[in-house]
């Protein structure tokens, strides 16, 4: 509904001048929209039309009341955005400034706008750095398609650096106030991310141990450029995806049609959209793979990955017979002490009913009993039978987690998942 037509004294009281470009006969009640007012004792203000018809508690029951007329103890600034204060000596103040959500808001438009032209100095940052050039050399010896990939990959890197180049310059900065490592180890270990698990571990090596983290659950935000005044927060109000979620879709969308193209000669790929993610536009850095021994790497120091293993667990239960027509031809089955790893192996490797997806994904099964681990195995592959799988591969005699606590201790007998193995077996 139309304020004009519910409202008709408020509707007289919208300012006649300063509202410039504004149809009055259009404003709804529910708009958000800052709106100049004048009152009947000529006091001039910004407020919504939401703000001036809902009834508060501080209009003591004049529903059009004037924040001047009544006096609350009340901050207002420039940008219509106001506090109230309790207390018998709170007062009322106009501030000449917009509030602080406004004021970092604008800050982080700002930021935006540079760094549409910061696009080449973040090149030459790159083209400069031997981490970068360290970095580009390991991928294009691991990584496959990393030619193809590697534009993406350039992207993003041009992208972060760019932006904390754009916060230097809104800042007044003539010089980079950043540390580089954190930032460019930032980028790559957004980039790990998104490569396949076989070349993670490789990759790892290249990664400063000065790393910084973009944003996400349960990691600081990289480094105080984004923390300060709450700037990643407005970075992300306008529009500016501080981690790049899109790049895991462009990367995954590359390799597709990569894959297609190994039994295929023709087709095209669509190119990539950056224009609503805030990619500025940039030549490619030229980079010199010699930079990679540079003076700057004699003291480089890698970050320290935890050894993240995955595994499935079974539980097994204390030694018996096994049953008439058992699938893997055994006579008896579960724990006994004094057995060879052999011997329980084969005790031990099924019929479990457990899921085809879990044990392809796995490295390695932990036999529990008594909720300690009793025998480590490899796992090279499994056999399907009517009851369930038996898993396929060959014990570790010796493995450090043989006698530990079960790493996957839960009330199932059977479980899936990953953990710390450099924890597990301290």
């Amino acid at each position: 509904m139309r304020i004009k037509d519910d409202h008709p004294e408020l509707f007289r009281q919208l300012h006649p001048t300063r509202n410039v470009g504004l149809d009055p006969g259009s404003v709804t009640n529910s708009s958000h929209r800052m709106l100049w007012w004048l009152c009947p004792a000529g006091h001039e203000w910004l407020e919504s039309a939401f703000q001036r018809t809902a009834e508060m508690g501080w209009k003591n029951g004049d529903r059009y009341a004037c924040l001047y007329c009544v006096a609350p103890g009340c901050v207002v600034n420039s940008c219509g955005h106001r506090k109230f204060r309790g207390g018998k000596n709170a007062i009322f103040r106009v501030l000449a400034h917009p509030c602080d959500k406004c004021e970092i808001t604008e800050h982080a438009r700002l930021i935006l706008d540079a760094q549409a032209e910061a696009g080449p100095a973040a090149v030459r940052v790159l083209e400069d750095s031997p981490l970068y050039a360290l970095f580009c050399s390991r991928g294009s010896e691991v990584v496959e398609w990393w030619e193809q990939l590697f534009p993406l990959f350039e992207a993003y890197f041009v992208r972060m650096v760019s932006l904390y180049i754009a916060v230097d310059s809104v800042q007044g900065r003539r010089a980079l106030s950043w540390p580089q490592p954190a930032v460019l180890g930032g980028c790559m270990l957004r980039i790990l991310e998104v490569l396949p698990a076989s070349c993670q571990a490789e990759m790892q090596s290249v990664v400063p141990a000065e790393s910084g983290h973009f944003g996400r659950a349960g990691r600081t935000t990289l480094p105080e450029v984004h923390r300060r005044f709450e700037l990643g927060w407005a970075l992300k109000n306008a529009g500016f995806d501080i981690r790049d979620e899109a790049l895991d879709v462009d990367v995954d969308l590359r390799v597709l049609f990569l894959e297609k193209q190994r039994f295929s000669s023709t087709g095209e790929e669509s190119p990539v959209d950056y224009s609503h993610r805030h990619y500025p536009a940039f030549d490619a850095a030229s980079f010199d793979r010699e930079k990679a021994s540079a003076e700057v790497l004699r003291n480089f120091r890698p970050m320290e990955f935890p050894q993240r293993v995955r595994a499935v667990r079974v539980t097994l239960a204390e030694s018996a017979s096994a049953d008439v027509g058992d699938p893997l031809g055994r006579v008896h089955v579960g724990y006994a002490p004094g057995l060879s790893p052999e011997e329980l192996w084969e005790r031990a490797r099924g019929v479990w009913k457990l899921r085809a997806d879990h044990v392809v994904a796995s490295s390695i099964v932990l036999f529990v009993f008594d909720r300690r681990v009793v025998l480590v195995a490899s796992i090279s592959g499994l056999s399907v039978h009517r009851d369930g799988l038996a898993i396929v591969g060959t014990p570790l005699v010796g493995h450090p987690l043989i006698g530990r606590p079960d790493p996957l201790h839960t009330p199932n007998p059977l479980a899936h998942g990953a953990f710390d193995q450099g924890k597990v077996t301290r």
